[in-house]
Protein backbone atom coordinates (compact mmCIF):
# COMPACT_ATOMS: atom_id res chain seq x y z
CA UNK A 1 0.00 0.00 0.00
CA UNK A 2 2.58 2.70 1.02
CA UNK A 3 4.68 1.58 -2.31
CA UNK A 4 1.19 2.46 -4.10
CA UNK A 5 1.04 5.73 -2.47
CA UNK A 6 4.39 6.50 -3.49
CA UNK A 7 3.77 5.70 -7.01
CA UNK A 8 0.27 7.47 -7.12
CA UNK A 9 2.13 10.83 -6.01
CA UNK A 10 5.03 10.19 -8.19
CA UNK A 11 2.57 9.48 -11.61
CA UNK A 12 0.71 12.48 -9.88
CA UNK A 13 3.76 14.99 -10.20
CA UNK A 14 4.53 13.51 -13.53
CA UNK A 15 1.45 14.44 -14.47
CA UNK A 16 1.18 18.15 -13.24
CA UNK A 17 4.17 18.58 -15.20
CA UNK A 18 3.17 16.71 -18.45
CA UNK A 19 4.22 18.78 -21.83
CA UNK A 20 0.36 19.85 -22.39
CA UNK A 21 0.15 21.42 -18.76
CA UNK A 22 3.62 23.15 -19.37
CA UNK A 23 2.56 24.28 -22.88
CA UNK A 24 -0.75 25.73 -21.18
CA UNK A 25 1.66 27.65 -18.40
CA UNK A 26 4.19 29.32 -21.01
CA UNK A 27 0.56 30.30 -22.86
CA UNK A 28 -0.91 31.91 -20.11
CA UNK A 29 2.51 33.17 -18.79
CA UNK A 30 3.17 34.68 -22.38
CA UNK A 31 -0.09 36.57 -22.55
CA UNK A 32 0.40 38.01 -19.26
CA UNK A 33 3.94 39.32 -20.40
CA UNK A 34 2.76 40.86 -23.81
CA UNK A 35 -0.28 42.52 -21.80
CA UNK A 36 1.46 45.53 -20.28
CA UNK A 37 3.44 45.87 -23.68
CA UNK A 38 0.74 46.10 -26.02
CA UNK A 39 -1.09 47.94 -23.58
CA UNK A 40 0.79 51.12 -24.44
CA UNK A 41 0.06 50.32 -27.78
CA UNK A 42 -3.04 53.05 -26.72
CA UNK A 43 -0.19 55.39 -25.64
CA UNK A 44 2.05 55.25 -28.74
CA UNK A 45 2.14 58.00 -31.11
CA UNK A 46 4.05 58.90 -33.86
CA UNK A 47 7.02 61.09 -33.89
CA UNK A 48 10.19 62.67 -36.02
CA UNK A 49 10.51 61.13 -39.07
CA UNK A 50 7.12 59.86 -38.91
CA UNK A 51 6.22 63.21 -39.55
CA UNK A 52 8.91 63.70 -42.03
CA UNK A 53 8.17 61.19 -44.45
CA UNK A 54 4.21 61.32 -43.93
CA UNK A 55 3.60 64.96 -44.92
CA UNK A 56 3.01 64.64 -48.64
CA UNK A 57 0.92 60.98 -47.99
CA UNK A 58 -1.36 63.07 -45.04
CA UNK A 59 -1.76 66.06 -47.74
CA UNK A 60 -2.85 63.78 -50.58
CA UNK A 61 -5.24 61.86 -48.19
CA UNK A 62 -6.91 65.04 -46.58
CA UNK A 63 -7.43 66.42 -50.09
CA UNK A 64 -8.59 63.11 -51.48
CA UNK A 65 -9.65 60.58 -49.50
CA UNK A 66 -7.71 58.57 -52.64
CA UNK A 67 -5.29 55.82 -51.71
CA UNK A 68 -4.17 56.35 -55.68
CA UNK A 69 -4.14 59.53 -54.43
CA UNK A 70 -1.53 58.84 -51.36
CA UNK A 71 0.18 55.84 -53.75
CA UNK A 72 1.73 59.07 -56.29
CA UNK A 73 2.37 61.27 -53.01
CA UNK A 74 4.27 58.04 -52.05
CA UNK A 75 6.70 57.72 -55.25
CA UNK A 76 6.84 61.52 -55.14
CA UNK A 77 8.24 61.32 -51.68
CA UNK A 78 10.46 58.13 -52.76
CA UNK A 79 12.31 60.12 -55.26
CA UNK A 80 12.45 63.06 -53.57
CA UNK A 81 14.36 61.34 -50.78
CA UNK A 82 16.29 59.07 -53.32
CA UNK A 83 18.26 62.18 -54.66
CA UNK A 84 18.33 64.04 -51.34
CA UNK A 85 19.00 61.42 -48.28
CA UNK A 86 18.82 57.95 -49.10
CA UNK A 87 18.18 55.47 -51.60
CA UNK A 88 16.38 52.39 -49.36
CA UNK A 89 13.38 52.85 -51.88
CA UNK A 90 11.22 50.44 -50.40
CA UNK A 91 11.51 51.07 -46.77
CA UNK A 92 10.57 55.02 -47.82
CA UNK A 93 7.46 53.88 -49.72
CA UNK A 94 6.55 51.73 -46.20
CA UNK A 95 7.76 54.83 -44.48
CA UNK A 96 5.36 57.38 -46.35
CA UNK A 97 2.25 55.21 -45.00
CA UNK A 98 2.60 56.10 -41.37
CA UNK A 99 -0.52 55.36 -39.43
CA UNK A 100 -1.07 59.17 -38.12
CA UNK A 101 -1.30 60.02 -42.16
CA UNK A 102 -4.86 58.31 -42.11
CA UNK A 103 -6.31 59.28 -38.68
CA UNK A 104 -4.54 60.90 -35.95
CA UNK A 105 -5.79 57.91 -33.75
CA UNK A 106 -4.74 55.56 -35.77
CA UNK A 107 -0.88 54.57 -34.54
CA UNK A 108 -2.32 52.19 -31.94
CA UNK A 109 -1.95 50.00 -34.58
CA UNK A 110 1.59 50.36 -34.49
CA UNK A 111 2.58 47.85 -31.83
CA UNK A 112 -0.37 44.92 -32.70
CA UNK A 113 0.45 45.32 -36.23
CA UNK A 114 4.71 44.46 -35.69
CA UNK A 115 3.85 41.94 -32.77
CA UNK A 116 1.78 40.18 -34.58
CA UNK A 117 4.12 40.02 -37.81
CA UNK A 118 7.23 38.98 -35.64
CA UNK A 119 4.95 36.00 -33.86
CA UNK A 120 3.57 34.71 -37.26
CA UNK A 121 6.37 34.91 -38.94
CA UNK A 122 8.39 33.20 -36.47
CA UNK A 123 5.37 30.35 -36.06
CA UNK A 124 5.43 29.52 -39.47
CA UNK A 125 9.38 29.74 -40.54
CA UNK A 126 9.45 27.21 -37.00
CA UNK A 127 6.40 25.11 -38.05
CA UNK A 128 8.36 24.31 -41.13
CA UNK A 129 12.07 23.44 -39.56
CA UNK A 130 10.61 21.76 -36.64
CA UNK A 131 7.35 20.05 -37.76
CA UNK A 132 7.83 19.45 -41.55
CA UNK A 133 11.92 19.28 -41.63
CA UNK A 134 12.60 17.77 -38.38
CA UNK A 135 9.17 15.83 -37.75
CA UNK A 136 8.40 17.22 -33.97
CA UNK A 137 5.74 17.25 -32.25
CA UNK A 138 3.22 20.16 -32.61
CA UNK A 139 3.80 20.49 -28.57
CA UNK A 140 7.12 21.21 -28.85
CA UNK A 141 6.85 23.60 -31.92
CA UNK A 142 4.43 25.93 -30.25
CA UNK A 143 7.09 25.88 -26.86
CA UNK A 144 10.07 26.76 -29.19
CA UNK A 145 7.84 29.33 -30.96
CA UNK A 146 6.69 31.20 -27.85
CA UNK A 147 9.39 31.02 -25.79
CA UNK A 148 12.05 32.24 -28.98
CA UNK A 149 9.52 34.84 -29.21
CA UNK A 150 9.58 35.86 -25.88
CA UNK A 151 13.42 36.05 -25.98
CA UNK A 152 12.74 37.99 -28.99
CA UNK A 153 11.17 40.79 -27.82
CA UNK A 154 11.86 41.55 -23.78
CA UNK A 155 15.74 41.78 -24.64
CA UNK A 156 16.15 43.31 -27.56
CA UNK A 157 18.37 46.52 -27.77
CA UNK A 158 15.74 48.84 -28.91
CA UNK A 159 12.09 48.44 -28.50
CA UNK A 160 11.12 50.88 -30.42
CA UNK A 161 12.49 50.16 -33.33
CA UNK A 162 11.13 46.47 -32.87
CA UNK A 163 7.47 47.08 -32.45
CA UNK A 164 6.36 50.52 -31.08
CA UNK A 165 8.73 53.44 -33.57
CA UNK A 166 6.62 52.60 -37.21
CA UNK A 167 9.05 53.99 -39.05
CA UNK A 168 12.16 52.18 -37.39
CA UNK A 169 9.92 48.76 -37.91
CA UNK A 170 9.10 49.03 -41.04
CA UNK A 171 13.31 49.14 -42.01
CA UNK A 172 13.70 46.37 -39.61
CA UNK A 173 11.13 44.70 -38.28
CA UNK A 174 9.22 44.18 -41.26
CA UNK A 175 12.26 43.33 -43.21
CA UNK A 176 13.13 40.79 -40.47
CA UNK A 177 9.58 39.16 -40.65
CA UNK A 178 10.06 39.16 -44.94
CA UNK A 179 13.35 37.36 -44.47
CA UNK A 180 11.72 34.13 -42.53
CA UNK A 181 9.15 34.18 -44.78
CA UNK A 182 11.63 33.99 -47.91
CA UNK A 183 13.97 31.31 -46.02
CA UNK A 184 10.85 29.07 -45.65
CA UNK A 185 9.65 29.10 -49.09
CA UNK A 186 13.45 28.70 -50.28
CA UNK A 187 13.65 25.39 -48.42
CA UNK A 188 9.60 24.42 -49.85
CA UNK A 189 11.11 25.45 -53.38
CA UNK A 190 14.06 23.47 -53.58
CA UNK A 191 11.67 20.30 -52.50
CA UNK A 192 8.21 21.10 -54.37
CA UNK A 193 9.14 23.55 -57.09
CA UNK A 194 5.60 25.13 -56.94
CA UNK A 195 5.27 28.20 -58.69
CA UNK A 196 3.55 29.71 -55.27
CA UNK A 197 6.80 29.78 -53.41
CA UNK A 198 8.76 30.76 -56.50
CA UNK A 199 6.63 33.79 -56.96
CA UNK A 200 6.64 35.00 -53.18
CA UNK A 201 10.78 34.55 -53.38
CA UNK A 202 10.51 36.57 -56.47
CA UNK A 203 8.66 39.46 -55.07
CA UNK A 204 9.97 39.42 -51.29
CA UNK A 205 13.44 39.54 -52.76
CA UNK A 206 13.16 42.20 -55.30
CA UNK A 207 11.65 44.48 -52.80
CA UNK A 208 14.22 43.51 -50.19
CA UNK A 209 17.02 44.78 -52.63
CA UNK A 210 15.30 48.31 -51.38
CA UNK A 211 15.08 48.07 -47.50
CA UNK A 212 17.56 47.91 -45.78
CA UNK A 213 21.57 46.14 -46.25
CA UNK A 214 21.10 43.44 -43.44
CA UNK A 215 18.21 42.09 -44.61
CA UNK A 216 18.88 42.31 -48.32
CA UNK A 217 22.36 40.46 -47.47
CA UNK A 218 20.11 37.51 -45.26
CA UNK A 219 18.06 36.71 -48.00
CA UNK A 220 20.76 36.76 -50.35
CA UNK A 221 23.09 34.46 -48.39
CA UNK A 222 19.82 32.36 -47.26
CA UNK A 223 19.41 31.55 -51.29
CA UNK A 224 23.02 30.91 -52.12
CA UNK A 225 23.09 28.18 -49.42
CA UNK A 226 19.71 26.65 -50.36
CA UNK A 227 19.84 26.71 -53.73
CA UNK A 228 23.55 25.19 -53.66
CA UNK A 229 23.21 23.02 -51.19
CA UNK A 230 19.81 21.67 -53.58
CA UNK A 231 21.52 21.89 -56.88
CA UNK A 232 24.67 20.19 -55.64
CA UNK A 233 22.69 17.24 -54.05
CA UNK A 234 19.75 16.47 -56.29
CA UNK A 235 21.12 18.26 -59.46
CA UNK A 236 17.95 19.40 -60.56
CA UNK A 237 18.12 22.13 -63.02
CA UNK A 238 14.76 23.55 -61.76
CA UNK A 239 17.23 25.39 -58.68
CA UNK A 240 18.95 27.39 -61.60
CA UNK A 241 15.51 29.06 -61.67
CA UNK A 242 17.02 30.86 -58.17
CA UNK A 243 19.28 33.23 -59.81
CA UNK A 244 16.65 35.32 -61.00
CA UNK A 245 15.08 36.36 -57.77
CA UNK A 246 18.57 36.72 -57.07
CA UNK A 247 19.73 39.07 -59.74
CA UNK A 248 15.98 41.19 -59.04
CA UNK A 249 17.82 41.85 -55.59
CA UNK A 250 20.92 42.44 -56.85
CA UNK A 251 19.51 45.06 -59.24
CA UNK A 252 17.21 47.19 -56.41
CA UNK A 253 20.46 47.12 -54.38
CA UNK A 254 22.67 48.58 -56.82
CA UNK A 255 19.60 51.02 -57.30
CA UNK A 256 19.46 51.63 -53.56
CA UNK A 257 23.41 51.85 -53.37
CA UNK A 258 23.17 54.23 -56.45
CA UNK A 259 21.38 56.69 -54.75
CA UNK A 260 22.77 60.18 -54.66
CA UNK A 261 20.80 60.96 -51.37
CA UNK A 262 23.39 58.70 -50.01
CA UNK A 263 26.37 60.69 -50.32
CA UNK A 264 24.40 63.57 -48.80
CA UNK A 265 23.67 61.47 -45.42
CA UNK A 266 27.09 59.43 -46.02
CA UNK A 267 29.71 62.03 -46.84
CA UNK A 268 31.15 62.39 -49.95
CA UNK A 269 33.28 59.16 -49.23
CA UNK A 270 30.39 57.13 -49.09
CA UNK A 271 30.72 54.50 -51.79
CA UNK A 272 32.27 50.78 -53.37
CA UNK A 273 35.67 50.00 -52.34
CA UNK A 274 37.27 46.44 -52.73
CA UNK A 275 39.91 46.74 -50.11
CA UNK A 276 37.30 47.87 -47.78
CA UNK A 277 35.35 44.90 -48.53
CA UNK A 278 37.85 42.75 -47.90
CA UNK A 279 38.91 43.36 -45.23
CA UNK A 280 34.68 44.37 -43.75
CA UNK A 281 34.77 40.47 -44.10
CA UNK A 282 37.33 39.86 -41.30
CA UNK A 283 35.86 42.76 -39.14
CA UNK A 284 32.16 41.19 -39.23
CA UNK A 285 33.35 37.66 -37.39
CA UNK A 286 35.09 39.53 -34.93
CA UNK A 287 32.50 41.98 -34.36
CA UNK A 288 30.26 38.85 -34.10
CA UNK A 289 31.76 37.35 -31.88
CA UNK A 290 32.33 39.92 -29.61
CA UNK A 291 28.08 40.96 -29.40
CA UNK A 292 27.64 36.88 -28.79
CA UNK A 293 29.88 37.69 -25.59
CA UNK A 294 28.13 40.88 -24.98
CA UNK A 295 24.89 38.94 -25.18
CA UNK A 296 25.84 36.42 -22.49
CA UNK A 297 27.61 38.79 -19.95
CA UNK A 298 24.88 41.09 -20.72
CA UNK A 299 21.47 38.75 -21.18
CA UNK A 300 22.03 35.65 -19.25
CA UNK A 301 18.21 34.90 -18.99
CA UNK A 302 18.20 34.83 -22.59
CA UNK A 303 20.33 31.57 -22.23
CA UNK A 304 17.92 30.51 -19.14
CA UNK A 305 15.13 30.51 -21.74
CA UNK A 306 16.84 28.33 -23.92
CA UNK A 307 17.84 25.88 -21.90
CA UNK A 308 14.33 25.57 -21.24
CA UNK A 309 14.20 25.37 -25.05
CA UNK A 310 16.70 22.61 -25.43
CA UNK A 311 14.85 20.65 -22.51
CA UNK A 312 11.75 21.28 -24.79
CA UNK A 313 13.43 20.02 -28.25
CA UNK A 314 14.99 16.95 -26.65
CA UNK A 315 11.84 15.68 -25.49
CA UNK A 316 10.34 16.22 -28.68
CA UNK A 317 12.49 13.83 -29.96
CA UNK A 318 12.58 11.35 -27.14
CA UNK A 319 8.41 10.92 -28.01
CA UNK A 320 9.32 10.61 -31.55
CA UNK A 321 6.30 9.04 -32.93
CA UNK A 322 3.88 12.14 -33.17
CA UNK A 323 4.86 14.82 -35.33
CA UNK A 324 2.63 17.93 -37.24
CA UNK A 325 2.22 16.79 -40.73
CA UNK A 326 3.68 13.22 -41.36
CA UNK A 327 4.93 10.04 -39.51
CA UNK A 328 8.12 8.74 -41.21
CA UNK A 329 12.00 8.68 -40.37
CA UNK A 330 13.57 10.86 -37.82
CA UNK A 331 15.54 13.00 -40.27
CA UNK A 332 18.98 14.86 -38.52
CA UNK A 333 19.87 18.04 -38.10
CA UNK A 334 23.16 18.47 -39.70
CA UNK A 335 26.17 19.63 -37.80
CA UNK A 336 27.70 21.38 -40.82
CA UNK A 337 25.24 24.00 -40.52
CA UNK A 338 26.10 25.53 -37.93
CA UNK A 339 29.07 26.83 -39.36
CA UNK A 340 27.36 28.42 -42.11
CA UNK A 341 24.64 30.16 -39.70
CA UNK A 342 27.40 31.69 -37.90
CA UNK A 343 28.91 32.94 -41.00
CA UNK A 344 25.45 34.29 -41.65
CA UNK A 345 24.73 35.62 -38.42
CA UNK A 346 27.97 37.35 -38.51
CA UNK A 347 27.68 38.85 -41.70
CA UNK A 348 24.91 40.56 -39.95
CA UNK A 349 27.42 43.04 -39.07
CA UNK A 350 28.86 44.09 -42.54
CA UNK A 351 26.84 46.56 -43.66
CA UNK A 352 27.68 48.41 -40.16
CA UNK A 353 30.88 47.90 -40.26
CA UNK A 354 31.42 48.83 -44.15
CA UNK A 355 29.69 52.38 -43.69
CA UNK A 356 32.00 53.12 -40.38
CA UNK A 357 28.88 55.29 -38.90
CA UNK A 358 26.51 55.58 -36.21
CA UNK A 359 23.60 53.33 -36.79
CA UNK A 360 20.13 53.38 -35.52
CA UNK A 361 18.95 50.87 -32.67
CA UNK A 362 17.17 48.66 -35.79
CA UNK A 363 20.66 47.62 -36.43
CA UNK A 364 21.26 46.17 -33.26
CA UNK A 365 17.81 44.36 -33.40
CA UNK A 366 18.60 42.62 -36.48
CA UNK A 367 22.14 41.36 -34.80
CA UNK A 368 20.09 40.25 -32.13
CA UNK A 369 17.60 38.49 -34.03
CA UNK A 370 20.02 35.84 -36.37
CA UNK A 371 22.25 35.81 -33.21
CA UNK A 372 18.89 34.26 -31.79
CA UNK A 373 18.67 32.02 -34.47
CA UNK A 374 22.06 30.93 -34.53
CA UNK A 375 22.08 30.23 -30.85
CA UNK A 376 18.55 28.03 -32.00
CA UNK A 377 20.07 25.79 -34.23
CA UNK A 378 23.15 24.94 -31.86
CA UNK A 379 20.94 24.08 -28.80
CA UNK A 380 18.38 21.88 -31.84
CA UNK A 381 21.65 19.83 -32.43
CA UNK A 382 22.71 19.45 -28.84
CA UNK A 383 18.98 18.33 -28.13
CA UNK A 384 18.76 16.19 -31.19
CA UNK A 385 22.22 14.40 -30.08
CA UNK A 386 21.38 14.22 -26.42
CA UNK A 387 17.86 12.57 -27.57
CA UNK A 388 19.67 9.98 -29.61
CA UNK A 389 21.93 9.00 -26.05
CA UNK A 390 19.08 8.78 -24.19
CA UNK A 391 17.00 6.42 -26.85
CA UNK A 392 20.09 4.28 -27.43
CA UNK A 393 20.08 3.60 -23.33
CA UNK A 394 16.14 4.01 -22.26
CA UNK A 395 14.93 2.16 -25.24
CA UNK A 396 10.44 1.79 -25.10
CA UNK A 397 10.02 3.91 -21.53
CA UNK A 398 12.69 6.82 -23.29
CA UNK A 399 10.15 9.76 -23.41
CA UNK A 400 9.11 9.21 -19.94
CA UNK A 401 12.45 8.95 -18.73
CA UNK A 402 13.25 12.20 -20.70
CA UNK A 403 10.57 13.58 -18.57
CA UNK A 404 11.63 12.56 -15.21
CA UNK A 405 15.59 12.99 -15.43
CA UNK A 406 15.74 15.67 -17.50
CA UNK A 407 13.14 17.65 -18.06
CA UNK A 408 11.45 17.95 -14.82
CA UNK A 409 15.23 18.16 -12.88
CA UNK A 410 15.85 21.27 -15.87
CA UNK A 411 12.79 23.10 -15.06
CA UNK A 412 13.69 23.48 -11.68
CA UNK A 413 17.54 24.52 -12.85
CA UNK A 414 16.14 27.43 -14.80
CA UNK A 415 14.27 28.28 -11.91
CA UNK A 416 17.28 28.51 -9.80
CA UNK A 417 19.02 30.76 -12.46
CA UNK A 418 16.13 32.56 -13.00
CA UNK A 419 16.19 33.36 -9.51
CA UNK A 420 20.13 34.30 -9.86
CA UNK A 421 19.63 36.32 -12.62
CA UNK A 422 16.50 38.03 -11.55
CA UNK A 423 17.69 41.76 -11.99
CA UNK A 424 18.27 41.27 -15.59
CA UNK A 425 14.38 41.01 -15.29
CA UNK A 426 14.13 44.27 -14.68
CA UNK A 427 16.45 45.15 -18.52
CA UNK A 428 13.48 43.67 -19.78
CA UNK A 429 11.05 45.05 -22.03
CA UNK A 430 7.61 43.36 -19.99
CA UNK A 431 9.62 45.28 -16.61
CA UNK A 432 9.99 48.38 -18.46
CA UNK A 433 6.32 48.62 -19.28
CA UNK A 434 5.18 47.64 -16.60
CA UNK A 435 7.23 50.37 -14.15
CA UNK A 436 5.99 52.99 -17.25
CA UNK A 437 2.88 52.10 -16.58
CA UNK A 438 2.75 51.57 -12.67
CA UNK A 439 4.12 54.76 -12.42
CA UNK A 440 2.20 57.42 -14.27
CA UNK A 441 4.32 58.04 -16.94
CA UNK A 442 2.26 56.16 -19.36
CA UNK A 443 -0.96 58.28 -18.16
CA UNK A 444 0.87 61.91 -17.97
CA UNK A 445 2.51 61.12 -21.44
CA UNK A 446 -0.62 60.39 -23.32
CA UNK A 447 -2.74 63.26 -21.75
CA UNK A 448 0.18 65.08 -23.19
CA UNK A 449 0.00 63.84 -26.45
CA UNK A 450 -3.69 64.48 -26.73
CA UNK A 451 -2.88 67.99 -25.93
CA UNK A 452 -0.71 68.35 -28.57
CA UNK A 453 -2.51 66.82 -31.30
CA UNK A 454 -5.40 68.72 -29.99
CA UNK A 455 -3.42 72.11 -30.43
CA UNK A 456 -1.57 71.09 -34.06
CA UNK A 457 -5.62 70.30 -35.26
CA UNK A 458 -7.00 73.42 -34.73
CA UNK A 459 -7.32 75.03 -38.04
CA UNK A 460 -7.67 78.42 -36.15
CA UNK A 461 -4.21 78.23 -34.84
CA UNK A 462 -1.38 78.66 -37.62
CA UNK A 463 1.87 79.39 -34.65
CA UNK A 464 1.16 76.57 -32.41
CA UNK A 465 2.84 76.87 -29.15
CA UNK A 466 2.99 73.33 -27.26
CA UNK A 467 3.72 73.05 -23.19
CA UNK A 468 6.95 70.83 -23.32
CA UNK A 469 7.15 67.29 -22.87
CA UNK A 470 9.75 65.03 -21.35
CA UNK A 471 11.54 63.04 -24.06
CA UNK A 472 12.42 60.22 -22.13
CA UNK A 473 9.13 57.91 -22.23
CA UNK A 474 10.10 54.53 -21.33
CA UNK A 475 10.27 52.03 -24.10
CA UNK A 476 8.05 54.29 -26.47
CA UNK A 477 9.92 56.53 -29.48
CA UNK A 478 9.26 60.37 -28.71
CA UNK A 479 11.24 63.07 -30.13
CA UNK A 480 10.12 66.76 -28.60
CA UNK A 481 9.40 69.98 -30.39
CA UNK A 482 11.79 71.87 -28.98
CA UNK A 483 11.70 76.02 -28.23
CA UNK A 484 14.24 76.20 -31.57
CA UNK A 485 11.11 76.37 -34.37
CA UNK A 486 13.88 75.68 -37.11
CA UNK A 487 14.86 72.39 -35.29
CA UNK A 488 14.35 68.89 -37.47
CA UNK A 489 11.17 68.07 -35.50
CA UNK A 490 9.48 71.30 -35.24
CA UNK A 491 9.85 71.57 -38.86
CA UNK A 492 8.33 68.24 -40.19
CA UNK A 493 6.16 68.58 -37.71
CA UNK A 494 4.94 71.99 -38.81
CA UNK A 495 4.89 70.36 -41.98
CA UNK A 496 3.14 67.68 -41.50
CA UNK A 497 0.14 69.94 -40.03
CA UNK A 498 0.51 72.83 -42.49
CA UNK A 499 1.11 75.05 -39.75
CA UNK A 500 3.36 78.42 -40.29
CA UNK A 501 5.31 77.41 -37.29
CA UNK A 502 5.44 74.83 -34.12
CA UNK A 503 7.33 75.54 -31.02
CA UNK A 504 7.81 74.24 -27.66
CA UNK A 505 7.80 76.58 -24.36
CA UNK A 506 7.65 76.17 -20.71
CA UNK A 507 4.68 74.35 -19.87
CA UNK A 508 4.12 76.31 -16.51
CA UNK A 509 4.56 79.25 -19.03
CA UNK A 510 2.26 77.85 -21.01
CA UNK A 511 -0.49 77.12 -19.02
CA UNK A 512 -0.23 80.22 -17.18
CA UNK A 513 -0.10 81.86 -20.57
CA UNK A 514 -3.58 79.98 -21.45
CA UNK A 515 -5.04 80.49 -18.19
CA UNK A 516 -4.67 84.56 -18.83
CA UNK A 517 -6.14 84.30 -22.38
CA UNK A 518 -9.36 82.27 -21.12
Amino acid sequence: MVKQGKSASKFNMEKALSERNILLITALGFIVIMLPILYLSFVNRATGDDYGYGKLTKMAWDGSHSLLQVFAASGQEVRDVYYRWQGTWFSVFLFTLQPEVFSEKAYVITAFLMAALLLGSMAYFFHYIFCRALQLPVGSWLLVTLLFYLNSLLFVPSSRSAIYWYNGTVHYTVPFVMCLMVSVWLLCYVREFRIRHFVGILVFMALLGGSNYQAALFVLIMAVYVGGWSYFRFRDKRTLYLLLPMALEMVGLMVSMKAPGNKVRGGADFGFSSAKAVETIGSSFVNGILDAKSYILEKPMVFVVFLLIFLFLTRGWCAGDVSCRTKGKERKFGWLFLPAAFCLYSAMQAPAVYAGVEVSGGVYNMNYWVFLLFLLAVFTALSQKTASLMRNRTGKKRESFCHRRLVLPGIAVCVFLSFMFRGNIKDSLWYVSVDYIRTGQARDYKEQMDLQTRLLMDDSIQDVELPSINDVQGPLMHMPVTDNPKAFTNTVVKEFYGKNSVVAIDRKEWEEKNKVEE
